[in-house]
């Protein structure tokens, strides 16, 4: 038995011990054994099965200069084993504090009895370093690993708390596009787990990121591929030796029969069957195809490059023959074949058509504008607030945007948006108009916030609104005053909002429901403006239905647009018939007011004037 010298000694030795000139792959080759609990026999790896990804794992290394390594895949490539191997060579050979983050908590528990403690019992050189998992045992559970010199964690992306605690050097993001986009009000998941791996703690860290893509323009892993040196796999040409990447639009087959499926050559024009796909995988080597910064290193690979006995091309072909008549089998298909994103077919808006036709007001309000209304979108660290002004039939005009940086969890940010919504704008007559219906988002951040706002200022009519999930319904209906602060909220259908919004940003003249931007709006506006398209899915038990879906991340605008719509209908029908009367009125009190005479004026609707079912 060792005395306690002997232990420190060893371990002090341990400690000064230098990184090892081992690869990811090769201790991968050397330890790593292929296996379950449930009985199968239990076989070694070998990387010269998945030859491309060797540098995909060596890049993983401490040895290698890349701190972010990015890998857009599609299925039946072996990428999740390829971060299994990762993390085995970590706990036997380089050991420090690792983050393993899945899309949700039970995700992470779920890969850890099924992965992760299955790789650890059938690999002889980490059952020793990592204790059976006792739900009793704080150090080794299910979603906590300790092994000698460091500690595995495994978390959600759904939990805040999970992928922000202490300082990590090793960070595993799996399937990042299934992340939700803010984590309990406190922001992306990634960029909180990324903070944990910052700083002078870990100058060597390493940061994997891994997905299968979804939605062109949404999807993360698409994001940070295009952000990196974008490396594809070449293989050579049995026939002529040339060397390219495989992609699906040199595939080709017999016209009904999928088994002929072979790969046409860009170079001299042979048909490659997949026999030769071996050989080709052998002899293939990852090219980066743009500027990278040295730091991030990006891979894509599509299932076309499956080894033999995976997924062959001639399944590939008939997979895309059976999915390719229904948009949302052909949607996976593109995601989980070719690791690609799907872009959405469906009612959109050009943002460079509406760039084009911005103008210069006479003045901050134009003249055949009756009335201002004001929306007010909370985000976790500012509020947006938009002012648009409404005239006969709905004509709009974009009066002013304002952001307010703070947190909305404290009082001085709400009372900078209450001073911008006390001003009063000048119209093209020369009065001064003040804002009328103010609508404030109530079902995202800080609704307790917004509740204790407008309670305190409902006599100004500043109302909390939030978005219901029914289809077909009215923009607004009944208000309700169920929460602690008993605010009046409205519920609005926002896909009925939408629908009215896009239509009228189609509109290409002036007149009723067209939409008229101001000269300053930016490239940015029009974009968050146009951020979503309608599209038609599949859904069970209801048949094919409409749907809205993002096109990019941020959308602000478009949902400052629908609340102000919301605070129009608010004010009710007769008082919308009226704006023509009321344009008009401002500029006859004007007139009036220069000849010294007394003006009409109009009066707001009393709360009667809330009606239920008011469609627009």
């Amino acid at each position: 038995m060792q005395n306690g010298r002997e232990v420190y000694e060893t371990a002090y030795r341990q400690g000064w011990r230098s990184e090892p000139r081992l690869s990811v792959s090769s201790w991968a080759d050397e330890h790593r054994v292929l296996g379950n609990r449930a009985g199968r026999a239990a076989t070694h790896w070998r990387t010269a099965t998945t030859p491309y990804l060797r540098e995909i794992m060596d890049a993983l290394g401490p040895r290698s200069p890349a701190r972010r390594v990015v890998f857009m895949k599609g299925s039946q490539l072996g990428g999740t084993e390829c971060g299994n191997n990762w993390l085995g060579f970590i706990m036997h050979h380089s050991p420090g504090p690792i983050l393993v983050v899945r899309p949700t908590v039970d995700e992470a528990r779920r890969f850890s009895r099924q992965r992760l403690d299955p790789m650890i019992a059938t690999t002889p050189a980490l059952c020793d370093l990592v204790k059976e998992a006792r739900s009793r045992d704080g150090g080794n559970s299910l979603l906590i690993k300790e092994f000698p010199g460091g500690v595995l964690f495994l978390t959600g992306s759904n939990s805040a708390t999970g992928v922000k605690s202490m300082p990590i050097r090793w960070l595993f993001c799996d399937e990042i596009d299934e992340y939700p986009g803010d984590v309990d009000g406190q922001g992306d998941p990634i960029a909180l787990a990324e903070k944990r791996a910052t700083g002078p703690t870990y100058p060597r860290r390493k940061i994997f990121l891994v997905s299968t893509p979804t939605i062109k323009g949404l999807s993360r892993i698409e994001r940070e591929f295009l952000a990196s040196d974008q490396r594809r796999y070449f293989v050579p040409c049995p026939h002529c030796s040339n060397f390219d990447w495989i992609r699906w639009e040199n595939i080709r087959w017999v016209e009904g029969d999928p088994k002929t499926a072979a790969l046409a050559c860009v170079a001299c024009g042979s048909l490659i069957e997949e026999r030769y796909k071996t050989d080709m995988l052998a002899r293939g080597d990852w090219r980066p195809t743009a500027d990278g910064n040295g730091e991030t290193i990006g891979f894509h690979l599509s299932s076309l490059y499956s080894p033999l006995g995976w997924l062959p091309w001639s399944a590939a072909v008939s997979e895309f023959l059976e999915a390719k008549e229904n948009p949302m089998h052909l949607k996976n298909w593109v995601n989980s074949v070719l690791g690609e994103t799907w872009e959405e077919r469906g009612e959109s808006v050009e943002p460079e058509s509406l760039l084009a036709r911005t103008e210069r007001y006479p003045a901050e309000v134009p003249n055949a504008v009756g009335v201002l209304v004001a929306s007010v979108d909370v985000q976790g660290d500012r509020l947006e607030c938009a002012v648009k002004g409404y005239g006969a039939g709905e004509e709009s005009w974009l009066i002013a945007f304002s952001q307010f940086h703070g947190d909305p969890g404290r009082e001085q940010v709400w009372l900078e948006l209450d001073q911008f919504l006390q001003q009063r704008f000048t119209h093209d007559s020369g009065q001064k108009v003040p804002i009328t219906c103010v609508t404030v988002d109530s079902g995202g951040h800080h609704s307790e916030q917004v509740y204790r706002f407008c309670k305190a200022r409902m006599a100004r009519r500043v109302f909390a609104v939030r978005g219901g999930s029914e289809r077909g319904r009215p923009v607004v209906g009944r208000p309700s005053i169920h929460n602690r602060y008993r605010a009046k909220l409205f519920t609005l259908c926002v896909d009925t909002a939408k629908e009215i919004v896009y239509s009228r940003l189609r509109i290409g003249t002036p007149g009723p429901g067209y939409c008229h931007l101001p000269e300053w709006v930016d490239d940015e506006y029009v974009a968050q403006l146009t951020a979503e398209k309608a599209v038609r899915k599949w859904v069970k038990n209801r048949g094919t239905v409409r749907e809205w879906i993002k096109t990019r991340e941020r959308n602000e605008a478009l949902d400052l647009e629908v609340y102000c719509l919301a605070a129009l209908y608010i004010l009710g029908p007769s008082f919308v018939r009226s704006l023509p009367e009321r344009a008009a009125g401002l500029t006859r009190k004007s007139e009036a007011q220069a000849r010294g005479d007394a003006a009409p004026t109009f009066r707001l609707p009393k709360r009667r004037g809330w009606v239920d079912g008011w469609r627009g």
